[in-house]
């Protein structure tokens, strides 16, 4: 069939060889990768129903942090596990998408930090989930080619090396709704 496709592939022939070549780079073999395809379909639901449980929070005006933290790192998880999936032009212009977007709302949220206490600071909690998945997204824009080098360092982000992990991120997102239940255990 691959000799079949070098000489006069059509399109179906190409999408095939595709499929085979991309079976081959992860070392698996056709069935694990429908497997694998599946786990990638039932991550980007996952993922594109917590952003519609965040738009529709951001609309109602109750956005909730932690929502948005569990976004980033659906993110970045899907970002790590499946980046070899567009190593197609499609998934090159997919990225240079997906990193202006991210870029541009961690300028936006970093441009608000201004807590002296920034473990408190509902903005820090923001820009380092962002810091996550901007890391990851970058690295695989670099692994696909999508981006350059010389385009990352022209974005002129600073640090991006993320300061908490996801479990304290996910801990402070959610520290602000149990206070008032430590209070009421603390006076008991």
């Amino acid at each position: 069939m691959l000799e079949r496709c070098l000489n006069g592939a059509s399109e179906q022939d190409e999408a095939k060889a595709e499929i085979i070549e991309l079976a081959n780079s992860r070392g698996i073999s056709l069935n694990e990768l429908k497997e694998v395809i599946k786990q990638l379909r039932e991550k980007f639901n996952k993922t594109v129903k917590a952003f519609e449980k965040c738009v529709q929070e951001v609309k109602n005006d109750e956005l909730t942090i932690l929502y948005f933290v569990r976004c980033c790192f659906l993110v970045k998880e899907l970002i790590d596990e499946f980046w070899d999936f567009f190593l197609d032009n499609n998934g090159t212009k997919a990225f240079r998408k997906i990193t202006e977007a991210l870029v541009r709302l961690y300028r936006e949220v970093k441009s608000q930090a201004v807590s002296a206490n920034p473990q408190t600071d509902e903005i820090y909690i923001l820009t380092d989930a962002l810091k996550h998945s901007l890391q990851s997204i970058i690295r695989a824009a670099l692994r696909v080619n999508a981006l350059s080098q010389e385009e990352i360092n022209a974005l002129d982000l600073g640090d991006i090396t993320p300061q908490e992990s996801e479990t304290m991120l996910i801990f402070l997102s959610t520290r602000k709704r149990w206070e008032s239940v430590y209070k009421r255990l603390a006076e008991s």
